[in-house]
């Protein structure tokens, strides 16, 4: 019997995870769940991340806790990893903000800046599905008091 200690977690569409609480307890809900009970015997309900989305949280976490892992490859695994569609990419932020995962949320946050960076505010709407509520006067006006945004 293997001394590792293992802890399940069961995802709104019911796929199971077994993952080990070293690399489970990069996040901060987890560790503190962790704490508070023996999860070994115990399935965690994700109601609100998808058995897809917790594929990639658990690849992101692996690779973060693999030993001897080069700066570089984790530089060249990020890459990798953020090739994934808006929205999907949209997931795994939600799911990084409710297991508190600090740096999987910067990662993602810093690839949504530099995809929208030097970008005209008419592809981001588009990328981002914002409707421009502004008549023509209104966004003349506002452009006006904010040039400095529009350099």
């Amino acid at each position: 019997m293997s001394s590792e200690k293992l802890i399940t977690f069961k995802t709104s569409d019911g796929e199971e995870f077994k993952l080990n609480v070293v690399v489970a307890v990069r996040s901060e809900v987890i560790k503190n769940i962790v704490q508070d009970v023996d999860s070994t015997f115990n399935v965690i309900p994700l109601s609100n991340v998808d058995g897809k989305t917790m594929t990639k949280i658990v690849q992101y976490w692996k690779k973060y806790s693999e030993e001897g892992v080069t700066e570089d490859r984790l530089k060249s695994f990020d890459l990798d990893f953020l090739k994934m569609s808006q929205s999907e990419l949209v997931g795994v932020l939600l799911a990084a903000i409710f297991f508190d995962d600090k740096q999987l949320k910067e990662v993602i946050i810093q690839e949504f800046a530099d995809r929208i960076k030097g970008k005209p505010i008419e592809e981001i709407h588009e990328v981002f599905g914002i409707v421009n509520d502004y008549t023509p006067e209104e966004e003349e006006e506002v452009r006006r008091e904010n040039a400095w945004a529009f350099e």
